[in-house]
């Protein structure tokens, strides 16, 4: 009985196994909607690349801007203290 039921069970996994390959189809080429589908996605992708591209290209601007203003704030950061010695030294 036990050695019927692991043959039925076998015969039922098979069954299934191959069944399910037969009806997702077994097609080595893909088809004229699958490749659009494709074509579409690699122009999405381009797309959103050129995008990636342009907003490194605003970051590293906006980056450079920032530390050009840092730099310029520390220099007026250091004429103050100079001013501000001086002013010191005339009282």
């Amino acid at each position: 009985m036990a050695k019927l039921k692991n043959l039925l069970f076998i015969l039922l996994a098979v069954s299934l196994l191959s069944g399910s390959a037969v009806i997702t189809g077994c097609t080595s080429y893909a088809g004229e909607e699958e490749l659009k589908q494709l074509n579409d996605l690699r122009a999405a992708v381009e797309v959103l690349q050129t995008t990636v591209n342009t907003k490194e290209s605003e970051k590293a601007k906006l980056q450079k801007e920032i530390s050009d203003k840092d730099a310029k704030i520390k220099q007026l950061q250091k004429d103050t203290d100079a001013a501000k010695k001086c002013v010191s030294e005339m009282k």
